[in-house]
């Protein structure tokens, strides 16, 4: 996905254009919607050590635009103007995933038409790291100090109103669990290459694509490290210099593997970029609840 301050720009801007008076603060909510699951991953990977595939595969799940859209209609239900506010959630949503397509993940990509249709669409035109999304996202921060100290810190005026709140629970409860009986859909089609780490056993001879895994050099070789916490040793093809990379390569045995394309990253701008974005994002929308309690 490209990084949190990029959509910024992109979404931000974009949404601008089309309404001037929209409030900034929907429209970076809707921004963050599919990456919710993976930020929950991501802490649940810090606090751990290793992710369970089982839990990519949940987070696949809810990262689909059918969940987005799920998760739109929670928090529009809890707002002012439920109609409007749904509307901009989706539509930025759907944004986010399109925009998600353009860039070149190997292994991954996004579900637009799960649970019916598990494919995965992949357009794969620019890195996450590329000069291009460098300056998106300098611009995205640009727009995200603008929306705090503008008008996107308006009061939000929620609405806890019984009914809404009920139907806001339930359709909660159906995003968080029902992915549960869903797992197989993201597993067909490979999503980061799960099913082919999952079965051992039929491992050698398969291709294995992977985002962003870690890399390390050691005295007795090179590894790369799954989400799973699992090491595999590099035995042949190409080898990289840096701690971060992409990579698409076949098993050579159960735990070898040779790289045969290798993307390497030699910055943690990426990530910082999202964590500034979404540091934002709680400041914008803390901002908008301080003065809705002091009835601003």
């Amino acid at each position: 996905m490209p990084n949190t301050l990029a959509h910024f720009a992109v979404q931000g801007l974009g949404s601008r254009c089309v309404c001037s008076r929209i409030d900034l603060k929907w429209v970076f909510l809707g921004c963050v919607i599919p990456d919710i699951p993976w930020v929950i991953l991501r802490i649940l990977g810090f606090l751990t050590g290793s992710i369970s595939y089982e839990f990519v595969l949940h987070a696949s799940v809810q990262a689909s635009l059918a969940y987005c859209v799920l998760l739109s209609m929670v928090f529009a239900l809890l707002s002012e103007r439920p109609r409007l506010i749904f509307l901009v959630l989706a539509v930025n949503a759907l944004a986010h995933l399109l925009l998600d397509a353009l860039e070149i993940k190997w292994g991954n990509g996004v579900h637009l038409f799960a649970p019916f249709n598990w494919e995965l669409l992949r357009l794969g035109l620019v890195w996450p790291d590329s000069r291009f999304i460098g300056i998106m996202s300098l611009l995205g921060l640009v727009v995200g100090i603008w929306a705090l100290v503008g008008k996107a810190a308006t009061p939000i005026r929620i609405q806890f109103i019984s009914a809404r709140v009920l139907a806001a629970g339930v359709l909660l409860s159906i995003y968080f669990i029902s992915p549960i009986f869903l797992l197989d859909g993201p597993y067909s089609s490979d999503v980061q290459s799960i099913a082919t780490l999952k079965e051992k056993e039929q491992r050698a001879g398969k291709t294995l694509k992977a985002d962003r895994w870690p890399y390390e050099h050691r005295s007795d070789g090179d590894f790369v490290i799954a989400r799973s916490g699992e090491t595999l040793q590099i035995v042949d093809g190409l080898r990289a210099t840096s701690s971060l990379v992409s990579f698409t390569g076949r098993f050579v045995s159960i735990n070898e593997i040779r790289i045969d394309q290798l993307h390497e990253y030699h910055s943690n701008w990426r990530d910082l970029a999202s964590y500034l974005g979404l540091g934002l994002i709680i400041l914008v929308w803390a901002r908008a609840l301080l003065r809705e309690k002091q009835g601003w």
